[in-house]
């Protein structure tokens, strides 16, 4: 059998073509941001212990650009220079290099983040519930936290702030926020690309362009990101591979600077992910308590009433699954954003208008056996969600600094739940009840359901910082959330 398909092949002929003029183009800032894994106050005399060469690292911990050795939260920062030598492209990969950050995903809809073990139950999502972690882009909440579970394009740094943060973030962050900065569009050409294959048909394209329109007055930059991989699980019922993973992202940005102190940024993105998941493994069995009795109606008694049924593999390292329905994890997500600064010589004003969606579209053989007993077990999102956030920040590093803003944030999650029963259904789970009835009640029953939770919240926020010396601040934060 050939190692990669003919689609595979011809998609890593056309990137390697790409790829090939592609010389390495670095940003200026990466050297600072990549020199320290954890910064902040004394964590910044660990990094320059293990070779960390001084260049002041920036950071928007406090909602204004400034450097971390100044900012008195628990914070790490990850830089693109890191991210690209790990190839960590997602925020699971993230996790592993970042102190007590986890994120737990069963499918994108049931995902959690914790910080310090805090943000949310690691059990199945509720649509109404919104994380205890915020989770920022580009300046921009985003609601679901399956949005997270895309691969991340042309990232500058990552912020993980520990914590609550929610008098300068404000939206769910009892726990903490994770603030992603992608680069910004560059008035130089550069062009940056990589290409990565490995086992299981795995390919990875990831490119980057920058240039300027108009000289010093219209810039665009244009990322992009394609990882493909064959599944690595085999269903022998219906002799093909499971648990693929296909992933496409592009990110596309326009700056303008219409005057020396006004800069304008507008971002489009689009990202589509679509998997044939889940299979599920059989891993061991259990028909007996732990006295020996053995267990009434157990999976062994179950099997056995169909004769011509094959009992699964009962080993996780086979990697073999039987499912008889159809299963996949498939989901889109997209926004636009702009965001407008103005300079305005001691302070500098800021606004960010931001309107996203985030489609989820799963299916699932849920009895995982090739019997038709629950044919369909799914829940459907459409997300769409509305942010606008304005704030006022001081730049004059006097000793007195502030921010002040306000912040408004809309969404709304409509659910699709269905659930169906095939004709295996009445044997499998009712063997007492005669097949007449049984079968009557649940072949080819179905259960639907729908949900809209909706959100609607209004915040203003602020922070003075008063500096009396070198070693004593003085810090006010005052927040009204509704």
């Amino acid at each position: 059998m050939s190692r990669y398909s003919p689609d595979h092949r011809l998609k890593l002929l056309l990137g390697a073509a790409l790829l090939v003029p592609a010389a390495p183009a670095w940003a200026t800032e990466e050297a600072a941001v990549d020199a320290a894994a954890a910064v902040g106050g004394e964590a910044a005399a660990e990094a320059a212990a293990d070779g960390y060469d001084g260049t002041e690292i920036i950071v928007s911990a406090r909602r204004r650009d400034e450097s971390a050795q100044e900012v008195p939260i628990a914070l790490t920062v990850v830089g693109s220079e890191t991210l690209e030598k790990t190839g960590n492209y997602t925020l699971t990969q993230i996790q592993q290099i970042v102190p007590s950050l986890q994120v737990f995903s069963f499918n994108p809809r049931n995902t959690n983040i914790n910080i310090r073990g805090l943000g949310s139950n690691v059990a199945l999502t509720n649509d109404g519930l919104e994380n205890g972690v915020g989770f920022y882009i580009d300046n921009v909440y985003y609601g679901r936290v399956g949005q997270t579970q895309f691969d991340l394009v042309d990232l500058q740094q990552i912020e993980v702030l520990r914590g609550p943060q929610g008098t300068l973030f404000g939206k769910n962050t009892t726990s903490g926020a994770i603030n992603i900065t992608s680069r910004k569009p560059s008035f130089d050409p550069e062009f940056s690309g990589e290409a990565s294959i490995g086992d299981y048909g795995y390919y990875q394209l990831r490119g980057s362009a920058s240039t300027g329109v108009v000289d010093d007055l219209i810039a665009v930059r244009l990322s992009g990101a394609v990882t493909e991989r064959r599944g690595f699980l085999y269903n022998v019922t219906q002799n093909e591979r499971a648990q693929d993973y296909s992933n496409w992202s592009v990110r596309g940005q326009l700056l303008i600077n219409p005057a020396p102190d006004l800069e304008v940024r507008i971002i489009g993105d689009f990202s589509r992910q679509k998997q044939n998941h889940v299979l599920n493994i059989f891993a061991s069995y259990f028909g007996t308590y732990e006295n020996g009795a053995v267990i009434a109606n157990n999976f062994a008694q179950r099997a056995a009433r169909f004769p011509s049924y094959t009992f699964p593999t009962i080993d996780p390292f086979a990697r073999l699954g039987q499912s008889d329905g159809h299963y996949q994890s498939n989901m889109d997500g997209y926004g636009v954003s702009g965001q407008v600064d103005w300079n305005l010589g001691a302070a500098k004003l800021t606004s960010i208008t931001a309107y996203r969606w985030w489609d989820w579209n799963p299916a699932n053989d849920a009895d995982a056996t090739s019997l038709p007993i629950i044919t369909k077990a799914q829940q459907a999102n459409r997300q769409r969600q509305f942010s606008q956030e304005i704030r006022l920040a001081s730049d004059s590093g006097g000793p007195i600094d502030y921010v002040v803003g306000a912040y408004y944030f809309w969404q709304i999650i409509r659910g699709e739940g269905a659930t169906a029963y095939g004709s295996a259904a009445a044997l499998w789970n009712l063997p007492t009840v005669p097949a007449v009835v049984g079968n009557a009640a649940l072949d080819g029953f179905e259960a639907n359901s729908t949900s809209d939770p909706r959100t609607r919240s209004y915040a203003l926020f602020g922070q003075l910082d008063w500096k009396f010396t070198e070693r004593l601040t003085l810090t006010a934060r005052p927040a009204l959330h509704a």
